[in-house]
């Protein structure tokens, strides 16, 4: 069974987002999603730092999740605005 971590950055962004419950929600629908099947479609994830095997997924439009996965273990990094990943803030 996959395991999960959560980063500082992670939660502390996911705490700001209870003032907005469906983005909250939103944000943990991913996050379930990605520990069942990191490969949907409907996530269009994407690798976004090849040495540290850092990847992107899609809560909403413009609001993504980063992770890294080891074996059977997902870090979750932060879970913010796009333009924010843009400025390489994973």
């Amino acid at each position: 069974m996959p395991r999960m971590r959560f980063m500082p950055r992670f939660d502390k962004a996911l705490e700001r987002k209870k003032r907005s419950p469906r983005l909250h929600a939103a944000v943990m629908s991913t996050v379930e999603q990605i520990v069942r099947d990191s490969r949907h479609p409907s996530l269009n994830t994407h690798l976004l730092d090849r040495d540290e095997r850092i990847w992107e997924a899609y809560v909403t439009k413009s609001a993504r999740v980063t992770y890294q996965r080891r074996g059977d273990l997902f870090i979750f990094r932060n879970n913010c605005r796009h333009d924010i990943i843009e400025r390489r803030q994973w």
